[in-house]
């Protein structure tokens, strides 16, 4: 949901701008789930407007390979600053190093778009609370709130780091597991790296990750994110 929604956004802010071959439909393919659309448009862009930076924007999207895009999507903000879709590239940059926890380089590529591009619809989806870069301890920890009771059926949980490193995240949910939270170790796919995920804490509602959040950050100093249970 959360790709869509930006591809999205992708093709409602290009549709604003003509100097330059529109993408639209593809990213809109794209959206629809049809890829082969897109990448046919593409190959017909790349001859017809082979130095149009849209369309080196539309073939960022279309990379599979994580490091491959990220440094296309840079060419484009870096080499084409006007271009439609330069706060797009840098965003989806930011938003490459923040999911890999990169926090140093995501918040510099924030503070750049927001100085370049003050009036960028992404800045406010980019302006996230980033998590500082720490070790976590192996040593167990006092509980800051009494444990909470698995619970069968439950609508939220918390994402409390995503790691490269599986013993990074393997410390992390050992030491939460060992305050009384039930915890979840998963993996997740971005950019072409594999992230294992520590997840913590069942919530029917958004209100009651409060205490949690605060547990977080006063054990760790990590800013977990709520997440959507489906």
């Amino acid at each position: 949901m959360k790709i869509k929604s930006t591809i999205f956004v992708l093709f409602l802010v290009g549709a604003l701008f003509a100097q330059e071959v529109s993408i639209v439909e593809y990213l809109k393919a794209i959206e629809d789930g049809d890829y082969t659309s897109a990448v046919n448009g593409l190959s017909k862009l790349k001859t017809s407007h082979p130095n149009d930076p849209s369309v080196y924007f539309l073939d960022a999207v279309l990379t599979e390979d994580g490091n491959s895009s990220v440094q296309k999507y840079q060419t484009i903000y870096e080499q084409h600053p006007k271009s439609n879709y330069a706060d797009a590239a840098l965003y989806r940059v930011f938003s490459y190093y923040y999911s890999l926890g990169v926090y140093k380089r995501a918040e510099d590529l924030l503070t750049k778009l927001k100085n370049d591009f003050p009036s960028s619809p992404y800045i406010r989806a980019a302006d996230r609370t980033i998590p500082d870069e720490v070790e976590i301890a192996k040593e167990p920890v006092k509980p800051a709130q009494p444990p909470v009771q698995q619970i069968d059926k439950y609508n939220f949980t918390i994402q409390a780091g995503a790691f490269l490193n599986l013993e990074n995240a393997q410390n992390l949910a050992n030491a939460i597991q060992n305050d009384g939270y039930p915890v979840e170790l998963g993996t997740k796919s971005v950019g072409g790296s594999i992230l294992n995920v520590v997840m913590f804490g069942q919530l029917l509602t958004e209100q009651e990750a409060s205490p949690l959040l605060s547990y977080l950050k006063s054990k760790y100093d990590l800013n977990g994110r709520v997440i959507s249970v489906e």
